[in-house]
């Protein structure tokens, strides 16, 4: 005998005892194995009901939301309205916002000038570049931008100019904001995906830390360091550890550099190399000195500050010399997307806030988020948004407000783009490397966001076998994950985003 409002309860014990057993048969090369026609674990519904149940009952918490990707309508929800940290998913938001803002044709423009005066092959004055906040300048990412000072240099040889005297300055980032975000973290400062989305942007706010030993020293000796690229102007203080735990390289912000420590175990192998991407706080000096590299290796000479100028020179005139341009838009979400970089979401972002409100900061790119979710029918209990890349803890969402955001993304023109700027799932991005199978190979393609105990993926699946269903749009979000949850987030993505094309809908 059944007592009465003991059913459920059974039921649903029943269901958490067999879940490990469920997720294995997903996971494992065992996923093709028959199950019970028309039981609840042959449908999206029942595994992913169950694997959440899972990790709820392990003290974790879990959001999911589906919705048919033309009509809008919820296929499968779970938790859809608990807000979480979306983390990197953010940059869905920004990206599209951006997008929709400025087209995916869009392009910034860096014009670089000289104040001063030329006489025959002498140029006195300045070389002034005028800060356009665009994020790929000097990056080593696309052929077109890896190239900007050469380009100037090269512009300097047409002009006739062999030898010059003067400095480089870069103009129009008079009271804007270019610290860290609101609610990012101290200790992620010094490193390349925490650098500071600053007005003027040269080479990502990025330099290289190479480590190396020399054949035949101890782990206590000093590192030899190398910087990438050589005109890097970040400087280091390196300490070594010979008796840590295990071995590894960490690095944080002080004394107008970075100090960081090469750790061994003990007792253990001594580590020879170590690298390390490192953010620096003044690109204006970075881009300096690529401008004065380059001109060298063009032949320009720069002549001392010590130097007398000629008597009687030309007055300063303000002279065009050359527009450094990004890619398209299009390009740069991509990139964005793909390999989750915080310091394009942010420019895109506050290109975006500058457009709708005329003022960049995070203020503005607050007021100007909230109206463009507003927009589109996200309320603010939905999505909360601080920052444009993620890294803030501040940033609240709900699996229903950021599956909505791609949603509406879908039904304007741009939507093309953001779905090509997404991460394939086994192919590339963030979720290259990752496992997939002939069935989902190519038809899932998901945003990844990662915090501390956070784990979100945001993104489309197409359904192969589902005339009413073709495509669907998806959120899952996981919270209070740990190292001994089981199963583990990826494990998670990998059973949902299978029966997301596999399985029927119920």
């Amino acid at each position: 005998m059944t007592l009465p409002g003991t059913r459920h309860t059974v039921a649903a014990a029943m269901r958490r005892a067999l879940h490990p057993a469920c997720v294995a048969l997903l996971l494992s090369a065992c996923t093709h194995a028959p199950a019970t026609p028309g039981g609840a674990n042959d449908t999206l519904t029942g595994v992913t009901d169950a694997l959440l149940e899972t990790l709820e009952a392990d003290g974790a918490l879990a959001g999911a939301y589906v919705v048919d990707a033309r009509t809008g309508e919820p296929l499968f929800t779970h938790r859809e309205n608990v807000r979480l940290l979306p983390a990197s998913t953010m940059k869905v938001v920004s990206t599209s916002a951006a997008l929709s803002a400025l087209g995916a044709d869009f392009r910034f423009v860096t014009p670089v000038s000289l104040e001063g005066s030329q006489t025959g092959g002498l140029f006195l004055g300045d070389v002034v570049a005028q800060a356009s906040g665009d994020p790929s300048l000097g990056s080593w990412r696309f052929p077109e931008t890896a190239l900007a000072c050469d380009r100037i240099a090269e512009a300097f040889q047409a002009r006739g100019i062999h030898q010059w005297r003067g400095n480089v300055r870069i103009a129009g980032t008079d009271g804007l904001d270019g610290g860290m975000g609101p609610g990012w973290a101290w200790d992620d400062a010094a490193y390349a995906y925490s650098a500071a989305p600053t007005p003027f942007v040269f080479r990502e706010n990025v330099v290289d830390l190479a480590l190396a030993r020399a054949p035949g020293a101890t782990c206590a000796d000093a590192p030899s360091i190398q910087w990438t690229p050589t005109f890097a102007t970040l400087s280091a203080v390196v300490n070594v550890d010979v008796n840590a735990e295990r071995a590894n390289l960490a690095c944080v912000r002080g004394g107008g550099g970075v100090r960081c420590t090469w750790r061994s175990p003990s007792g253990g192998p001594c580590p020879q190399s170590a690298a390390v991407k490192l953010s620096v706080d003044a690109p204006e000096a970075l881009f300096a000195a690529c401008v004065d590299d380059a001109l060298a290796r063009h032949g320009v000479t720069r002549l001392p500050m010590s130097l007398e100028a000629p008597t009687s020179p030309m007055p300063p005139v303000p002279v065009p010399l050359v527009e450094l341009i990004s890619p398209p838009l299009s390009e740069l979400v991509r990139a964005t997307n793909k390999e989750s970089l915080n310091l394009y979401a942010e420019r895109l972002g506050m290109r975006f806030a500058r457009e709708r409100t005329g003022n960049e900061g995070y203020a503005a790119l607050r007021t100007a988020l909230v109206a463009e979710l507003t927009r589109r029918g996200v309320p603010t209990k939905d999505l909360r948004p601080v920052d444009g890349s993620g890294l803030s803890r501040y940033n609240l969402a709900t699996p229903r407000g950021m599956a909505r955001v791609l949603l509406t993304s879908l039904q304007e023109p741009y939507g093309a783009a953001l779905v090509d700027s997404l991460p394939v799932l086994g192919v590339d991005g963030t979720l290259a490397g990752r496992k997939t199978k002939p069935s989902t190979a190519g038809r899932i393609r998901a945003k990844t966001g990662t915090l501390t105990g956070q784990k979100c993926f945001v993104g489309v699946a197409e359904r192969p076998n589902d005339t009413e269903h073709p495509r669907v749009v998806f959120a899952l979000m996981l919270g209070n994950m740990d190292e001994g949850t089981k199963p583990n987030a990826n494990e998670t993505f990998d059973t949902f985003s299978t029966a997301l094309v596999e399985l029927p809908l119920r």
